[in-house]
């Protein structure tokens, strides 16, 4: 009877799907025609070149109009950023006037990359993705129909984002040009743009900050962005010589579509790498930093294709009345 019991308590629960009524993910590579009501076919439309065009492809999203329910979009597209290849997103209606201001996504990057654009409904009846070439490069993309809700944030301390990922994962950071202390804390950037970690055919990288401090804090913190993790091989951190370890990544909800697997050799399990930007973050032993010249360097040593960083920012501990770096 006991083991009955047992049996009974530890029994898996059953399985229910998770209902996405507002949410469709389209793979414009394997269509489906399993969309939402609101959403009413997707067409892809190959574009020959000819002597004043190039060739060109169009995925074109169709939506039923639902005022009051479906008011606003987020589209997400999942595209490889390639130079001179890059995608642009736009809204029309049905006798071809252009709703919304179209939209370039990527920077030239060369690697997979996934961007979100937000688009009002009113008056639009199609959204168009128009990508040079063949359309290889676009993968699919995420329409969640969006709604407005309240929220408080502190007076001295904004930068709410306005729009909360489906899927968990954090706002682009925002990078400032000055030092900024508050309650003993320094916060410094040390590089805002994007950095490049690898070459074609090779994964592996580094990057390499300098910074000078009058002292050592009591701990420090560096944050900065990713794109193309391997979600299991994050990247690894070295302090003025001293290896202080691998950084933590915020890994999204992995239903995200932005997660991409694939068998590698040598490797006994599939290999999943993020198409977009996920946030990491290292603490940092006050005795490894130096009073003088410090150098950060960043390695992917267990990547197997390129990756890039953005918005590295160093935060610096201090006892409140002793603090500046």
């Amino acid at each position: 009877m006991l083991l009955l019991a047992l049996a009974s308590v530890t029994r898996a629960q059953d399985l229910a799907r998770q209902p996405t009524a507002y949410t469709a993910y389209m793979d414009f590579q394997h269509p489906s025609e399993d969309l939402p009501i609101w959403i009413e076919r997707v067409e892809t439309d190959t574009i020959q070149a000819d002597g004043t065009n190039a060739a060109k492809t169009v995925y074109r999203i169709r939506f039923r109009r639902f005022a009051g329910l479906v008011d606003e979009v987020a589209l997400r597209v999942y595209f490889d950023d390639a130079p001179d290849a890059q995608p642009v997103v736009s809204g029309w209606n049905e006798i071809g006037e252009q709703m919304t201001v179209p939209a370039t996504l990527g920077q030239g990057l060369g690697l997979p990359s996934s961007q979100t654009v937000r688009i009002p409904m009113a008056g639009v009846d199609y959204i168009d993705i128009e990508v040079p070439g063949e359309g290889g490069g676009v993968r699919g993309a995420l329409a969640v129909a969006l709604r407005n809700t309240e929220t408080r944030e502190a007076l001295d301390f904004g930068g709410t984002s306005d729009l909360t990922d489906p899927f968990g994962n954090a706002a682009p950071a925002q990078t400032g040009s000055d030092d900024v202390l508050l309650f003993g804390r320094v916060k410094a950037t040390l590089e805002p743009g994007v950095v490049p970690l690898g070459s074609s055919g090779n994964g592996g990288g580094e990057a390499i900050f300098d910074f000078p401090l009058e002292k050592p804090p009591l701990v420090a913190l560096l944050t900065f962005e990713v794109l193309n993790a391997d979600i299991g091989a994050p990247p690894e951190l070295t302090v003025n010589g001293q290896d202080a370890g691998a950084v933590n990544v915020s890994v999204t909800d992995l239903a995200d579509p932005a997660l991409t697997g694939a068998a590698e050799p040598g490797r006994p399990d599939v290999v999943y790498r993020y198409a977009g930007w996920l946030k990491c973050q290292k603490v940092i032993p006050g005795s490894l930093l130096l009073a003088g010249s410090n150098e950060i360097l960043i390695t992917t040593p267990g990547q197997t294709t390129p990756v890039a960083l953005r918005s590295v920012e160093v935060q610096l501990k201090y006892t409140e009345d002793a603090t500046s770096p």
